[in-house]
């Protein structure tokens, strides 16, 4: 081989071998194990979801839920002692004010019914005002619930990628560690139709949590949590939508 054939052969090897460092430089920066087409077809900015992203004035949200009160999540300390039962919960966000959402609530929950205001921030749909009391027992269960995502997506922006690692905690007397992270992708069927919806997955104890994510959907699509004596936390299903 002459001499610039060698200089060729020697850049492309460099070459090469830079583009698969920079792939898994990308890949382990961003925080997931990732299956080998992932080093091929790396995540971005595309694959990427956050709590509360395509909303507009008017989109409103409605939800079948059973949050059990007094659930003692590992994620949120925001839990009390109110339950609801097979209700029928609506998030309506009115109007924008600045950086915040001006959002009602209403619960249907057998006999009962209720309804209150709220403001949320823009960014992560966080509490921006205070609860009234009497509207306390029923926005409790949707915050430990509906809401929880908030707190799983705690510090920003994560990839809706299979296997891509979102927050980890620590739970037990020994002080296990465990992960939520993306498991699987499927189609989903809903009463509000289906969705291409990403599972993010996580066990406390043997039974498995799971919370369904979709694109352009700034809340879960459906979720089913346990706790660590395999109790149920909560469930719920979007049955209705408008964007």
């Amino acid at each position: 081989m002459s001499r610039r054939g060698k200089v060729v052969l020697a850049f492309g090897i460099l070459a090469g071998f830079g583009v698969s460092v920079s792939l898994v430089i990308i890949v382990l920066g961003g925080g997931f194990s990732a299956p080998f087409t992932s080093f091929l077809s790396p995540p971005s900015n595309a694959d990427l979801w956050t709590v509360g992203e395509n909303i507009h004035p008017g989109t409103e949200f409605r939800y079948s839920l059973t949050a059990l009160g007094g659930h003692n999540s590992p994620w949120s300390s925001l839990v009390g002692p109110s339950s609801l039962i097979n209700a029928t919960v609506t998030v309506h966000f009115v109007r924008s004010e600045g950086n915040l959402w001006n959002a009602s609530f209403s619960i249907e929950n057998g006999t009962t019914s209720k309804s209150g205001t709220m403001f949320l921030s823009k960014q992560q749909l966080t509490n921006a005002s205070p609860v009234s009391r009497d509207f306390i027992p029923f926005y409790q269960p949707i915050e430990s619930s509906l809401l929880e995502i908030r707190d799983i997506d705690l510090d920003g922006p994560k990839y809706l990628v299979m296997g891509a690692e979102w927050n980890s905690l620590t739970i037990g007397p020994i002080g296990s560690t465990i992960s939520a992270k993306i498991l699987d992708k499927e189609k989903v069927q809903t009463p509000a139709g289906a969705f291409t919806a990403y599972v993010l997955g996580y066990t406390i104890g043997t039974k498995p949590s799971k919370i369904w994510l979709s694109h352009g959907l700034p809340l879960p699509v459906k979720a089913e949590v346990y706790n660590a004596q395999n109790e149920l936390q909560y469930k719920f299903t979007l049955i209705n939508k408008r964007i």
